[in-house]
C-alpha cells in the first residue's frame, strides 16, 4: 500500500474495508491480548492486502508488550517519521494512543490519496498530511482533502460516511494524546455506533514539523 497511484485506484468500498480491517487488528492487539501489544510502526507499507483485498497488519519487529500493566511506558523511540505520535517522538512516552495516532495518519492517507510526509530537498518536512487536513478543517473546507477519484461514483449517503471516516482520522491523529479515542472507540465511530465528539483545538507548540527525524531501525533497543 505504499504506492500513491495504487491508493488512488482503490474504490471507496475497498478503502473502507481496509480501514476497518486495520482497526479490528489493532483492537485485537490492544484489547484482545493480555498483556496488550503496541505495534509502534503502523504505516501504509506495513498493511498487507491479500487477493480478496483483505488487509492485515504486518511487521511486528518493533512491537512491544505492555508487561508493566501501565497505560503508558517510557521507551526509546523507534518507528517511522510521519507516523510517530508527538508524545512518543519527543519524549519516548508510548501508549495505546501512540498506535491510534499512526492509525489516524493511515486513514488520512487512504482517504486523501496522499503520502503521510513529503520532504524538501534539504530533508526537512515540506508537507505533513495531518497538518494539511487540520488546516482544511479549520477553514471549513475539509471535504477538499478527499481523493476526488474516490468520489466519482458515490452518492450523498456514501459521502457522509466518507466524511465521518475522515473526521475519525483527524481525531485519531490529534497531537494531544488525551484527545484521541482508544482504538475500540475509533472503530465504533467508524461503524457509526457512537458519535464523533467535537474535535479539540491543537496547541501550536506541538507542531509536527518540529519532531526529530526518526526512521525505522530494528536495532533500536528499549530501555
Amino acid at each position: 500500500m505504499d504506492n500513491q497511484n495504487a491508493k488512488k485506484s482503490l474504490t471507496w468500498s475497498q478503502r473502507k474495508s481496509i480501514i476497518l480491517d486495520v482497526a479490528n487488528g489493532l483492537v485485537y492487539l490492544h484489547f484482545g491480548l493480555k498483556p496488550a501489544i503496541y505495534h509502534r510502526d503502523i504505516k501504509a507499507t506495513n498493511i498487507l492486502l491479500d487477493a480478496g483485498m483483505n488487509a492485515r497488519v504486518a511487521d511486528f519487529g518493533l512491537a512491544k508488550q505492555n508487561i508493566e500493566s501501565r497505560s503508558q511506558l517510557n521507551t526509546r523511540v523507534a518507528g517511522t517519521h510521519g507516523y510517530l505520535a508527538p508524545e512518543y517522538a519527543l519524549y519516548g512516552q508510548l501508549s495505546e494512543k501512540s498506535d491510534v495516532y499512526s492509525f489516524g495518519v493511515v486513514i488520512l492517507e487512504i482517504l486523501c490519496g496522499r503520502k503521510a510526509l513529503d520532504l524538501s530537498s534539504s530533508g526537512t518536512p515540506a508537507f505533513f498530511i495531518s497538518d494539511w487536513v487540520w488546516s482544511l478543517l479549520k477553514s471549513g473546507n475539509i471535504e477538499s482533502a478527499l481523493d476526488a477519484s474516490m468520489l466519482i461514483d458515490e452518492n450523498l449517503a456514501s459521502r457522509k460516511i466518507i466524511e465521518r471516516f475522515l473526521m475519525v482520522g483527524v481525531l485519531s491523529s490529534h497531537v494531544v494524546a488525551d484527545s484521541r479515542p482508544t482504538i475500540l472507540d475509533a472503530l465504533k465511530m467508524l461503524e457509526g455506533d457512537i458519535e464523533i465528539p467535537p474535535i479539540p483545538d491543537r496547541p501550536m507548540a506541538l507542531g509536527n514539523h518540529d519532531f526529530p527525524m526518526v526512521i525505522q531501525n530494528s536495532e533500536n533497543q528499549d530501555v
